[in-house]
Formats: C-alpha cells, structure tokens, sequence
C-alpha cells in the first residue's frame, strides 16, 4: 500500500510532539517534522524523519519541501502547526517585535509552507492542509498575549482564503482550534490558574495533546475528505452556546 506523506511544522515539543507520536503509530504513514534545535538526536525510526527548519527563514522552508519531494515524490498531508514561545505582556507596554516574530512563524511561515506544498498537491491533485489556531479564534480572548491571538486570528483568515481557492485542485483546508493544554507554550501559566481554569470547565479537565491529536488523526484520514474550510474547537464545549 501507498503510504501518505506527512508534514508536521513544529513537531519535536508540545503538541506536535503529540501528533507526531499518534500519527506514527500507523503504518500507513511517513511522518516528517521540524524543529529550530539539532535534531540529530532525535530517535529516527524508518517512517519518522526529523528536519531541522527554521519557519523564519524562507530559504529553509523551501530546502525543506524540496528534500522531501526529492525523497518521496509527493506531499500528502501538510500539518502548520509550529508555534514560538513567548511570554505575556500587556498590551501598553507591548512592542512591534513581539507581533512580528509570532506572525513570522505562524502566518508567513504558514503560508509559504502552504504555498510550496499546495504546488505539489496540485499536480497530484489531492492534498490536505490542516492548520492549528486556538479556541482564543473563538471565545473571549484572554489579556497580555495580543500578539499570540493576532497571529492566530491572522492565521485563520489565510486557512479560510486557502480553502476557497485551493479546493479546485483537490486541496483541503482545515483547522482545529484547541483549549488551553498544560504544554511549553502555556509554561508561563500559574500553576493556581490551570488548577482554577480546570475547575470551572464544563467537563472539570483542561484539553489535553491527546484529544488534538485524535481530531488530526480524522482529519488526516480519508473519512474527512468532504470537509474543507472548516474550524474544530477541540475544548470540552468551553465555547459551546444555545
């Protein structure tokens, strides 16, 4: 059997840690992620292929989306998922940079990966997309991180734009939006405020890599080949509304 290709941006920590681990479970899968760090320590199993890619640099997005059209001949599955820690400030004291270097990573980056892959896909004719936003997209943003829901929100109009013009070529585009989960990016975080913010979720838990990585599984697989456009909220119905 033909196994899918798959691209996962920023999967060597946190969530895409998590998809990374769940999606190569299946053997019908050869999974390829990136990462800024060496990744030459990372354990390289035959279907898990580690590149190290720097969203920041366009010269390295495309030796990535070369190497593994070079290696593969095709590009399935794109997973833009990479996203660079940060830390809260309020929004008076907040500089441009800070703005910037998530929008650098989540959107351009997300974009040009598009972009080059799309381009493969489309002689293919068929390709999926999955884009990982926030359920800040979706509820009442939260203060001092202004810059992280820009960039999501600014990757949620690029998503949708994609799905309405790429669909011609047999192209989906999605996107899951996830709560708040106890990864790296949420590290800044008092321990008192997850406590409480578990407490007064509809379910009593906070989303965990795990439900993610199981919506990305169905999204990845052909059941969701009717789907296109479409935003997953992946909280525990926290945005849920009669």
């Amino acid at each position: 059997m033909d196994k899918k290709v798959i691209l996962i941006t920023g999967g060597s920590s946190g969530l895409g840690k998590e998809f990374v681990r769940r999606i190569s479970a299946s053997s019908e899968y050869i999974i390829y992620f990136t990462g800024t760090k060496n990744l030459e320590s990372e354990t390289r199993e035959s279907n898990i292929i580690p590149i190290r890619c720097d969203l920041r640099d366009e010269a390295e997005i495309f030796n990535c989306v070369s190497k593994i059209y070079n290696e593969q001949g095709k590009i399935d599955v794109l997973v833009n998922n990479a996203c660079p820690m940060f830390k809260p400030c309020d929004f008076l004291t907040s500089d441009w940079y800070l703005f910037q270097e998530l929008i650098d990573v989540n959107v351009k980056g997300a974009y040009l990966f598009t972009r080059e892959a799309s381009k493969i896909m489309k002689s293919q004719e068929q390709g999926k997309i999955i884009n990982i936003l926030s359920s800040y997209v979706i509820n009442v943003p939260p203060e001092k991180i202004s810059f992280y829901i820009t960039a999501k929100y600014a990757l949620l109009g690029l998503s949708k734009a994609a799905a309405a013009e790429l669909c011609k070529y047999g192209i989906t585009v999605n996107m899951i939006s996830p709560g708040i989960m106890s990864t790296q990016l949420t590290s800044y975080l008092p321990k008192k405020y997850m406590e409480a913010y578990a407490g007064k979720h509809p379910m009593k838990r906070m989303t965990t890599t795990s439900d993610v990585a199981g919506v990305l599984d169905f999204l990845i697989s052909d059941n969701s080949s009717f789907l296109n456009g479409i935003n997953i909220p992946v909280n525990g119905g926290e945005s849920f509304s009669g």
